[in-house]
């Protein structure tokens, strides 16, 4: 039929990449699945102890946003948060 279109329901990007960090409570559980951040900010987590390997667990949700990250806390804007995309363990 013309003018018509056969379309394919694909999931949304954030379905594909799991929860943003910023959706996450305290005590949650997760690790980086992809992120949508300047290269410097990306570097700075890095330096900071956060990678793509590391699980880490909410201290304190809100802004600003507290991970552990192994020994190591780290503060995030919520901004931040909100270009952090993570797939969760063990939620709380």
């Amino acid at each position: 039929m013309m003018g018509t279109e056969s379309r394919v329901q694909r999931p949304t990007l954030e379905a594909e990449r799991g929860l943003r960090l910023a959706e996450l409570k305290f005590g949650d559980r997760a690790c980086l699945a992809a992120r949508d951040l300047a290269p410097d900010d990306w570097a700075l987590l890095r330096a900071l102890g956060l990678s793509e390997r590391s699980t880490f667990r909410v201290a304190k949700a809100g802004d600003p946003w507290i991970l552990q990250v192994r020994s190591t806390r780290i503060g995030l804007t919520r901004d931040l948060a909100q270009k952090i995309w993570v797939t969760p363990r063990d939620l709380a």
